[in-house]
């Protein structure tokens, strides 16, 4: 098996960023960036309840959208170059409760790299007001 997680450098700590820096630098720029991306893919791969969506999918381009997605929001001089989010998942018949899922590992995932509270909660809310761009239907 390949592995295509990112290689990293050791590891800032978020704390020596400060809190004058963006979102971007406050989580350790692009290797403290990358070290959440690669985690929170591999936990949504695996995961018994929304990993069937990714079978067979291009991990290592996932992993790239996924990071230049987070570092435009984040505040870093990326973009986000990937097709518009409703266009990308339409044929993936993602519903309410996947999309659920998917946050909660994001929540872990932050919670797991000490992602400073008020980063993470612009994160999760930026992730929320995709939900509807994303969603199949619900299953409400």
């Amino acid at each position: 098996m390949i592995d295509v997680r990112f290689s990293r450098a050791p590891e800032p700590a978020l704390a020596a960023v400060g809190p004058g820096g963006s979102d971007f630098e406050r989580v350790g720029g692009e290797v403290g960036l990358r070290a959440i991306i690669d985690d929170f893919l591999d936990a949504v791969f695996a995961d018994a309840m929304i990993g069937f969506h990714f079978d067979g999918k291009p991990k290592a381009r996932i992993r790239a959208l996924e990071y230049r997605y987070a570092a435009e929001h984040l505040g870093a001089d990326i973009r986000y170059e990937g097709r518009a989010l409703d266009e990308a998942h339409r044929a993936a018949r993602i519903f309410d409760g996947h999309f659920t899922r998917r946050l909660w590992i994001l929540r872990e995932t932050l919670a797991a790299h000490a992602v400073p509270a008020d980063i993470a909660a612009r994160w999760l809310a930026h992730n929320e007001a995709q939900r509807e761009r994303v969603l199949a239907g619900s299953c409400r």
